[in-house]
Formats: structure tokens, C-alpha cells, sequence
């Protein structure tokens, strides 16, 4: 796939549009964003020839006894069934396609568990499937898909605790909200935000009526009110990191009790957190944490709890790791991160709903590695068994979104 065109701006004009942006006083930035920014081109981890952007990290209702992956290279998705006590997984009846080739990104399953939607960067459309609940075995809707708009670019993907309300990022600089039907899984079209950038990661507030979108062309944050009935979108004001050097935002994940918002940063290895505000949802930068290396990219994100303590993990693609950073206070992080090394370009990361174990979508090699929390090997994050996402097993499948269901 053609990589997108444009000028990544310099260093000092980033941070001037940061400023400008923390100085506007109003609630909703009417302005469309001026910068024009293209992604890394060629092989770079942001290249959109080989997908390598992670995907964002989602809740999980029920117990999480289903597992589903995008293979982005040779473009389909697959499904495991999930032993919730040992945490492993068995692929079932193997994978089903879901569009192009290099083009399944963003992966969710309705809080039902009922249907499951995949974006496709490449033809532009997000494929509907129903589930088995007994296997997870996958069955395409009538009609298949549905279009999310011409050269728009669909990535990732956020679900309403209702299951009433879709939303998905569009790497052309759109959020499309759609309705979903609850008894068919069918999707409806209903309204498209734009004046963004790059856009690519996104997650919902767990009680709020707003989501959060990742803007890797200028570097922001951009929380989003939306309409419980529609899901029609307005922009509140957009933050950035504190540290003026992180500039990629990636995946997005929020602590359950909705007060904290954390997004890696893939160019200079760092995790930044935000608090935010319990009445409106807006964001304050509150810090950037290091992680283990600079060169680590991290870009899945996952935040869980166990044995009392909250950790967020990050998924090392250039590093070929996880770090496992102890929450404190809230929005900060107690950094160095605890260490997991053995994975292979790990992109998507998900906890499950057990707060017991990490699962990453590992890029390098057709697999998904699953880790344990505060596990046998003494440390808060302990490496574990790997399985193969297709059957015959494909080491070039490049494995890219997870997400789990019930």
C-alpha cells in the first residue's frame, strides 16, 4: 500500500502547535488542525505497507473465554477459545477472511459477544462477523461489511458498554460513528467527524459520554463528546504529552475507574499518563514516564490489577518486549518498567478480564504470546507459551489487533 504523502514538521514546530493548542481557553476547537504531516514512509514502524501501528487496547466484558486476531499480511482473522484458569489458548476451527490483504487492523467484539467487527486499512470497509459462543467460530454477516467511506483508511475501533455504538479512526484524519443493531449485529452509517491528521488510536470513557482518539501527525490527545442516541461526535480541546518530544501517540488505555488515560509513545519509547476530569472527561498531562530503552517502540497498551497492585503493560515492538510499569497515585508510573523479554514484534497487547494475563499479537512470527501476571518466575510480568494464529501455521500472517469476549 502506498504510503501517505506529506512533510513531518520539525521538532520546534511541534511543540509551538502544542502550545498554541494548551492556550485556547474554549471547550471545542472549531479550527481544523493546519499541520500537514505524512507517517514514517518506506519500512518504518508507522508504514502503512506493513501495519505495524499496534492496535488499541479494548475492555473486556464477561470472562473473556474467546480470543480473535487480525492477520494483516495475508487478510483474515482468527479465533481461539481461552481457558480462563490457565490462560491458555486453542485456536478453533482456524481463520476466516476479512477483506484485503495487508489491511485487517482494529479487531472488537460487542460486550454481548455476539458479533465481532474488523477494519480493513486497505479496501476501506469493517467486516461484521456473528460468533459462536461455544468456539468462537466465525460467520460472515449478510451483507459482509460495510463501507466506512472512500480512502478513509479504517484502523481501530471502540464499542459502547451497550453494544448500541461503534466508532472507528480513520487513518485519512475521520472518527465514523455508526449504530449497531443488537439482534442482527448489522452496522448503520451514521455521521463522520473530520479535521484531524493521522489519526489511529481510540478508546471509550468507561461511564462518560466521550471517547479519546490519538492523532500521530500532530502528537495530541483529542477527547470527543458524543451523542448516547447517535454517537455523533464534537471535539473538546486537545492535549499533548508533557514531554515535548513525544510526538507519536499510538494505543490508548483508561484505568476502570475512568480517571486515567495512558498512551505509549513509539518515537521516543516513553508511556504518557493524563488524569481526567470526572465531570467533562477533559484531559491534563500529568507525565511521561521512560521506558526500559528509547528504542523499545512501544505501541499496544493494556492496564490491569492484580494482587492489589495496578500495572500498565506496554507492548515493545522494536524492542521484542513488554514492560510492566506499577501504577501509583493514580496517573503516574513508577519507572524502569519490570522487563519481559521473548516475544517477536509484539503490536497488540490485551489483558483479560481476570486482571491474570497479557496476551500480544507478535507481528515477527505468526503467533500470540501469552504472559502471566505476578507469575512463577518472581516478577510482574512472566513470559509464557506461544500459539500459532493460522492453521497450517504461518509465520508471515503478521498478526496485528487482539481483543477478547465472552
Amino acid at each position: 500500500m502506498a504510503a501517505q504523502q506529506g512533510i513531518r514538521p520539525s521538532s520546534s514546530g511541534r511543540a509551538a502547535f502544542k502550545n498554541l493548542v494548551r492556550l485556547i481557553p474554549a471547550i471545542v476547537i472549531i479550527a481544523a488542525t493546519l499541520n500537514t504531516v505524512s507517517c514514517r514512509t518506506g519500512n518504518g514502524l508507522f508504514s502503512q505497507s506493513n501495519g505495524s501501528k499496534s492496535p488499541t487496547a479494548t475492555p473486556t466484558s464477561g470472562t473473556g473465554a474467546l480470543a480473535f486476531v487480525t492477520n494483516f499480511r495475508d487478510g483474515k482473522v482468527s479465533s481461539f477459545k481461552r481457558n480462563t484458569s490457565t490462560g491458555v489458548l486453542t485456536l478453533t476451527k482456524g481463520q476466516v477472511k476479512a477483506g484485503a490483504k495487508n489491511g485487517p487492523r482494529g479487531v472488537i467484539a460487542a460486550p454481548s459477544g455476539n458479533f465481532l467487527y474488523v477494519a480493513n486499512i486497505s479496501d476501506n470497509n469493517i467486516y461484521e462477523f456473528s460468533v459462536n459462543q461455544s468456539n468462537g467460530t466465525l460467520t460472515p454477516l449478510s451483507p459482509a461489511s460495510v463501507s466506512n467511506g472512500n480512502a478513509t483508511q479504517p484502523d481501530e475501533l471502540a464499542i459502547n458498554n451497550a453494544g448500541t455504538l461503534l466508532w472507528v479512526t480513520g487513518r485519512a484524519g475521520t472518527v465514523t460513528a455508526y449504530a449497531v443493531n443488537s439482534s442482527t449485529g448489522q452496522l448503520t452509517k451514521n455521521s463522520s467527524l473530520g479535521g484531524f491528521n493521522t489519526l489511529f488510536g481510540i478508546a471509550v470513557h468507561p461511564t462518560l459520554a466521550v471517547l479519546y482518539v490519538s492523532d500521530l501527525g500532530t502528537g495530541l490527545i483529542w477527547p470527543l463528546s458524543f451523542n448516547t442516541t447517535t454517537g455523533a461526535l464534537a471535539k473538546l480541546t486537545a492535549v499533548a504529552s508533557p514531554d515535548p518530544n513525544a510526538v507519536l501517540p499510538a494505543a490508548i488505555t483508561i484505568d476502570t475507574a475512568g480517571a486515567a488515560l495512558f498512551t505509549p509513545d513509539e518515537g521516543n519509547g516513553e508511556v504518557s499518563s493524563f488524569s481526567i476530569n470526572s465531570v467533562t472527561g477533559a484531559l491534563t498531562p500529568v507525565g511521561a514516564f521512560t521506558n526500559s530503552n528509547v528504542g523499545d517502540a512501544p505501541l499496544g497498551i493494556g492496564i490491569g490489577t492484580n494482587a492489589g497492585n495496578e500495572f500498565v503493560f506496554a507492548a515493545n515492538f522494536g524492542g521484542a518486549s513488554v514492560s510492566s510499569f506499577l501504577v501509583t497515585n493514580s496517573t503516574t508510573l513508577n519507572p524502569p518498567p519490570t522487563l519481559a523479554s521473548g516475544y517477536n514484534a509484539p503490536k497488540g497487547l490485551v489483558v483479560d478480564p481476570q486482571n491474570a494475563f497479557v496476551y500480544t499479537a507478535d507481528s515477527g512470527n505468526g503467533t500470540v504470546s501469552q504472559s502471566t501476571i505476578n507469575g512463577s518466575c518472581g516478577s510482574s510480568i512472566c513470559v509464557g507459551p506461544t500459539v500459532s494464529t493460522e492453521n497450517p501455521a504461518n509465520g508471515n500472517s503478521g498478526p496485528f489487533g487482539i481483543t477478547l469476549a465472552q
